[in-house]
């Protein structure tokens, strides 16, 4: 216990600083949303998760609860979040994701009651998230329904609306988690201003595909000269 307490320190750390920025950024509210990590140890996967119903300005580090990899408490002393199942079948189903952030954000959310996707309108959405994001059908939260939905919808996707309830990013560390929300959340206030400016032009599949293709494998310094 006190080995995992000292190596996932850092970790904790970075659920409980993400949280602060989120909630300040008001992508989330008062207890409501979840973070998590899925990190590894001799050979094992452990989940880093927030506690449930906690306000995230109380949040402390020994607040946040690291799980092993069939869901039971091996760090702390909290109840994890509500929305553990969900959480849980990302990482099952996606191997390449290590971060989830579940966030009510307002124009997102307000996209999720409405019932409308976000469109590929944008190119840094498309990149990144990997093209149009999609709404799961409504499930009852913390239920294994929603979390087959949210799987189901997200495949291929780094975000996904939840019809009448949220939005969600994911990465492959925190910070692509955190980029997943912020750019859902940008598209969603852009979709609604601009279905008051008039004609929505969207960018086709076609060139959709070349964008992400771009992104993963030519975008920024990753081929520079060493």
């Amino acid at each position: 216990m006190k080995e995992l307490n000292y190596l996932f320190t850092e970790e904790r750390q970075q659920i409980v600083d993400m949280s602060l920025k989120l909630y300040r950024e008001h992508l989330i509210v008062g207890t409501w949303g979840n973070l998590s990590m899925r990190v590894s140890h001799d050979g094992k996967e452990y989940f880093v998760v927030t506690p449930s119903g906690m306000e995230y300005e109380d949040t402390t580090l020994d607040d946040v609860l690291v799980l092993d990899g069939d869901g039971n408490i091996v760090l702390g002393e909290r109840k994890p979040t509500s929305e553990l199942r969900m959480h849980m079948k990302i990482y099952e189903e996606r191997s390449e994701i290590n971060a989830i952030i579940h966030t009510h954000s307002t124009f997102a959310t307000a996209c999720a009651v409405v019932g409308i996707g976000i469109p590929m309108m944008v190119e840094d959405m498309i990149q990144h998230i990997g093209g149009n994001v999609r709404i799961a059908k409504y499930a009852l939260p913390g239920t294994d329904e929603l979390a087959e939905n949210v799987c189901h919808a997200i495949e291929d996707r780094k975000a996904v609306l939840l019809k009448n309830h949220g939005a969600l990013g994911i990465g492959e560390n925190m910070k692509a988690a955190y980029k997943s929300c912020v750019l859902t959340e940008k598209s969603a206030q852009i979709l609604a201003y601009a279905k008051n400016l008039g004609h929505i032009n969207l960018i086709s599949a076609e060139d959709a595909e070349r964008m992400v293709d771009y992104y993963k494998n030519q975008y920024g310094q990753q081929n520079s000269a060493k």
